[in-house]
């Protein structure tokens, strides 16, 4: 009697875990994403200082004034 009422059971009830389980996989990728984005925001930054300390480089007219001067 034990046995068939066992049987007899409808199949459990996991819509909790489904949506708990949706919820961690969105919420790591957009973790994951924001992540991507403030990297690509420091690289920026960090690309715009490196330019910003490359020698300027000179125009040929003002090369040609220095050689005509000495």
């Amino acid at each position: 009697m034990i046995a068939l009422s066992l049987l007899q059971e409808g199949p459990a009830e996991t819509t909790v875990y489904m949506i708990a389980g949706y919820a961690v996989v969105f919420i790591t990728m957009a973790l994951y994403t924001l992540s991507l984005w403030l990297r690509w925001k420091n690289l920026q930054r960090d690309q715009n200082v490196l330019e910003d300390l490359l020698p300027k480089e000179e125009k040929p007219s003002d090369s040609s004034k220095e050689q005509s001067n000495a």
